[in-house]
């Protein structure tokens, strides 16, 4: 499966910089998920959990309310928290 790059960004610093087969975030008007070649959008999402798999392996962040970006095979995460859930 192809992948694209996924950038979570905080007012602090990036927090994640990764590669990803799929990517589902909590948007404002329901769940989105996100795969290689999405068209671009700007999405407002609400704090919850986003989840990011690849070679099967699942990693979630749980993450404040902000707005994401798709374009060019990037996907970056604009919010104002964000941490990992083990």
């Amino acid at each position: 499966m192809k992948t694209f790059t996924v950038n979570i960004y905080t007012p602090e610093a990036l927090v994640v910089s990764e590669e990803a087969e799929y990517v589902s975030v909590p948007g404002a008007d329901g769940s989105y998920g996100l795969m290689y070649n999405h068209l671009p959008c700007v999405i407002a999402l609400i704090a919850g959990d986003t989840e990011m798999a690849l070679n099967g392996e699942r990693t979630v962040f749980r993450c404040g309310e902000g707005f994401l970006e798709v374009r060019d095979n990037r996907v970056n995460i604009f919010v104002n928290t964000c941490t990992e859930v083990k």
